[in-house]
Order: C-alpha cells, then sequence, then structure tokens
C-alpha cells in the first residue's frame, strides 16, 4: 500500500504481482491476497518442526550474538557501609545483576561493580560515638547492627549538642586526613559490612567483578574540581563550585560545598573517569531508583562537556509498596532489612513445601525452601515493568498458580519428571512431528526464545523474559493435557513429544538463569 501510494497504482493489483512473483519458501503455503493490499503467508507444520529441530541443536538456543559487542559497566546495589541492606536495595541488585546476564549472553563483556558508600560526614558521627564507647570489638554475629546503632547514637548527640557537632567533624577531619586509630577504626567498620553484604549476595546468588568504595576516588577529587574550573565546565557561585545547565534545571551540579566538601556528583565524575581510563569502558550503566533521575541527567551532562567518550545510561526503577500501597516498611516504619525479608521468604515457602511434600525434612526441606523463598522474590520483583511502583504480597508471589516462579519452576520440574519416567537421562533430539494445535502452539513459542532474550537485554526490561517464560510454562501445561507424551499413538510420536519436552525444559532453565533463577529437578 505504501508502494501504490508512490507510484499511484493499484494496491490490490501490486499485491497480486508480490504473491506470484515472490519465491514461497519451502513447507509454507502459497501466499493469499486480502483485503485492499495485503499479502498473507501461511508456515505449515513441518516448516515450523524442521525449525524446532535447528533450534535444539544449537547451543545458544537462538540467542544470536551481537555484531557489535561493547565493554559495559554495570553499576548496581550500592549499599553503605556501616547499615544493614534493606528491601530498598533489592530491585537494583536484581535489575543489575538480570541486566548482566543477559548482556553477557548476547556478546557483551560486562564488568560488574559494586559503588560502595563509604566515605563521608556519616562516618564522623559514627566515630565519635565508637569511640566513646571505647573502641569496643564488633560481634561478627550482630555487627551491622552494633554499628548501626553507634551511628544512630552519634547522631542524635551531634544534632542535639553542637559541641557533639565539632566533636564529629573532628572525628571525620581526622579521618580524612589518614589519622591511624581513626582509619584503622574505619577499615574495621568496612570490613564487617562487607560480611554482612556478602551473606546477602551469596544467598541471592550475585556476584561483583570490582567493588570500590568512594574512598578510592578522595585523593583526585580536588585536582579533578580544579580541572573542570580551568575549563570553563564549572564556575564559582557564592564560595561553592557548579555546573550550570537550564536546559535541566534551575539548580546547578554541586561538585564543591563553599565549606570545601566533596559530594555524590564529585564522586561520581571521578567513578566515571577511572572506568573510561582503567576499565575502557564503552558504555557504563547506573542502575538506581526513579528519584536520581536528575542526578544522572547533571552527571551525564557534565560528562559530555568534559568530553568523556563513553556512553552512558541510567537504568531506573520503581518503588515497592505495601498492601497500603505507599512504600514497603516493617511494623516499625523502618525500611525492611533484606536479610529479614529473605528470611521471611524461606520460612513461608518451606510452609507450603510442609504441605505439599510431608515427606521432606531436614537439609533437603531447608535448600529447597531457600531456592523457592528466593526464587519467587526474584521474580516478582522483576516481572512487573522496572519504570513501575508495584504492590508486594506473599500470598501472590509464592502461589503455584499464576504468573509467578513456582508455576514456572513447576512446569521445569514436570519436563524432567516425564524425561525420568522415560527413562532418558538428558534431553532428547528426535524428529518432531506436530499433529496437535497444542504441540505447534508450543513450537512456534520455543522459536521466540532468541529474540526475546534480545529485546529484554537491548529494551534493559528483564520483565519481557518474565513475561515470555510464563507463557511459555502455560503453553507446556496445556500441551501436556492435551497431547499424551508416554502414551503417544506411536514410537514416533512419542520420541518426537519427549525431544518437545526437553527443549522447553532446557528453555526454561536457561530463561530462568538469565534472571538469576536456579531450577530444582524436582519440586
Amino acid at each position: 500500500m505504501v508502494a501504490a501510494k508512490q507510484t499511484g497504482a493499484n494496491p490490490r493489483e501490486i499485491a497480486l504481482r508480490l504473491a506470484q512473483e515472490c519465491p514461497t519458501p519451502p513447507d509454507w503455503a502459497n501466499p493469499e491476497v486480502a483485503g485492499s493490499g495485503f499479502v498473507n503467508y501461511r508456515v505449515h507444520p513441518a516448516a515450523v518442526a524442521k525449525a524446532v529441530e535447528t533450534l535444539r541443536k544449537d547451543p545458544a538456543f537462538g540467542i544470536l550474538q551481537t555484531p557489535k559487542a561493547e565493554t559495559i559497566v554495570m553499576d548496581f546495589s550500592s549499599p553503605n557501609i556501616a547499615k544493614a541492606m534493606h528491601v530498598g536495595h533489592i530491585r537494583s541488585t536484581l535489575l543489575g545483576d538480570s541486566l548482566s546476564r543477559l548482556l553477557s549472553r548476547c556478546g557483551h563483556k560486562v564488568i560488574r561493580i559494586n559503588h560502595l558508600g563509604d566515605w563521608g560526614t556519616q562516618f564522623g558521627k559514627l566515630l565519635l560515638a565508637y569511640r566513646q564507647a571505647g573502641r569496643p570489638a564488633l560481634d561478627p554475629n550482630r555487627s551491622i547492627q552494633q554499628l548501626e546503632e553507634f551511628y544512630k547514637k552519634g547522631h542524635e548527640q551531634a544534632e542535639s549538642d553542637p559541641k557533639k557537632m565539632d566533636e564529629a567533624r573532628a572525628e571525620l577531619a581526622a579521618l580524612q586526613t589518614g589519622e591511624t586509630e581513626r582509619m584503622k577504626d574505619w577499615q574495621h567498620f568496612c570490613h564487617r559490612s562487607a560480611e554482612h553484604f556478602h551473606e546477602i549476595y551469596r544467598r541471592l546468588g550475585v556476584t561483583f567483578d570490582l567493588e570500590k568504595g568512594e574512598s578510592a576516588y578522595h585523593d583526585e577529587l580536588p585536582g579533578l574540581v580544579e580541572e573542570l574550573l580551568r575549563l570553563k565546565i564549572a564556575e564559582i557561585s557564592q564560595g561553592a563550585v557548579v555546573v550550570h545547565n537550564t536546559n535541566i534545571s534551575e539548580e546547578p551540579f554541586l561538585i564543591r560545598k563553599s565549606d570545601g566538601a566533596f559530594l555524590y556528583g564529585t564522586t561520581d565524575l571521578a567513578a566515571l573517569r577511572s572506568r573510561v581510563r582503567d576499565l575502557h569502558a564503552n558504555r557504563i550503566i547506573y542502575v538506581t531508583d526513579g528519584r536520581q533521575q536528575l542526578h544522572f541527567r547533571w552527571l551525564f551532562d557534565t560528562a559530555q562537556k568534559w568530553n568523556q567518550h563513553v556512553a552512558l545510561e541510567h537504568v531506573w526503577f520503581g518503588t515497592i509498596l505495601g498492601p497500603d500501597r505507599k512504600p514497603l516498611k516493617s511494623r516499625d516504619g523502618t525500611p525492611i532489612k533484606l536479610g529479614d525479608l529473605l528470611d521471611e521468604a524461606k520460612e513461608r515457602a518451606k510452609k507450603i513445601l510442609q504441605e505439599k511434600r510431608p515427606d521432606l525434612s531436614g537439609e533437603v526441606l531447608n535448600a529447597k525452601a531457600e531456592l523457592l523463598g528466593i526464587a519467587s522474590l526474584k521474580y516478582a520483583d522483576q516481572m512487573p515493568g522496572r519504570n513501575l511502583d508495584y504492590v508486594f504480597t506473599w500470598e501472590k508471589l509464592l502461589a503455584f498458580d499464576g504468573n509467578t516462579a513456582p508455576y514456572i519452576l513447576n512446569a521445569y520440574v514436570r519436563s524432567r519428571s516425564i524425561l525420568r519416567k522415560a527413562g532418558i537421562p538428558a534431553s532428547p533430539d528426535h524428529p518432531i512431528v506436530l499433529g496437535e494445535s497444542a504441540e505447534e502452539e508450543l513450537s512456534r513459542q520455543l522459536l521466540r526464545f532468541g529474540e526475546v532474550v534480545d529485546l529484554a537485554a537491548s529494551d534493559r526490561k528483564p520483565h519481557h523474559l518474565c513475561g515470555y517464560l510464563f507463557e511459555t510454562a502455560g503453553m507446556f501445561h496445556r500441551f501436556f493435557e492435551a497431547c499424551p507424551v508416554l502414551q503417544a499413538s506411536s514410537p514416533a510420536l512419542q520420541k518426537s513429544r519427549l525431544t518437545l519436552v526437553g527443549l522447553t525444559g532446557d528453555i526454561l532453565r536457561e530463561g530462568l538463569g538469565l534472571l538469576g533463577i536456579p531450577t530444582l529437578e524436582e519440586m
């Protein structure tokens, strides 16, 4: 029809010529012309079957490697030293992990970085209270709670008593000048905090290539600010150093306070330059909540003016809400600790498993509950579009029906159970025969896996993959009900359906793995 507008010809006549002159691929029906100029091609089940056989032999399951591989720095999670990770950290941590997996699978070199908040004014207050208490040894089992208690006490003292505030500033100044004892205490805080973080990451199955705190860039900040002033990118305003861009905001980007203190923005600029210079990054992706959008617009604008040759992205996400549609918090009004959230997920999963499998007990039950509970959390967090807020409910999260991890895992477990009953240890590879609509529907769905992975990676939105896995699990359950596998009417049909069962399980496993969700062979 576009050609008809350009040439003045009749669109239906052009469609008829196309249908006659364009060769039809093997196992496709001859094209039909419909309406005012549509050419409809139909693929016979035999062509779908051949495509699935090809897919079955492809170790990449249809995921294509990008022709333009990049070195991508993925900056995500980023908790603060001396504070427990809370529910606000889970989305950055899981989204950054999944995007790292997706982009790596598509052929990019991804460097995962945890940019820790280990420097700043809060440490003056923490040191004040810690040293007043006599610098006690921290209990490895509750060190993060002790550090939070010390900070809370130091903060309350400093905010209520100007003399204590001066003492806190003096503690910070001593730390920043490298005084031996303060540095030793600060390193102790960092070490104990890292133990807490690493236990959370272990349970979540999240790893980093590099953990680097704000402190690593501290010595670079004075020279960086002077360079921006010299290049006239920054200017002095009321004693502070700022970068202006009225197209972004009437407020300037503050990179040094009037008292000489540096800010997050200054550290982010130093980190950005380091990643280009030392890691040779072609692209840097920052994964944070949506409230930081303005900060990153300022940062990216300043980096462009500074002539930093790197692509920059802010992948932002919405808020986790409670049933009252307000940010999810504990009963006392404070953010829920992430460790407590993981523990509750495990305990709730354990109760469900005990009801469904009363024969399970001990370490086997614990291991399955841990996997199922955390898998459910991970899936529920990534299933909505990342820019959306979502309401957190345990009942939906752990349900074995609906768009949940247990539903998809159950489909995978069923696929493996069928293969075991057939006496086949690995996924079979037999010719495919498609006679029923349910098996053709499932086959067409399996062929879409590569394009969905590409879409999730390029859009930076894992929810595309979540939706695909849910649809695939549903189609597999319908296939199982409509198409007998072990009781198929012929050996050839049985082998064909066993191949479909095996491939479906493989793709469910691969897809869940890209979301950071491991599978289990039996529920």
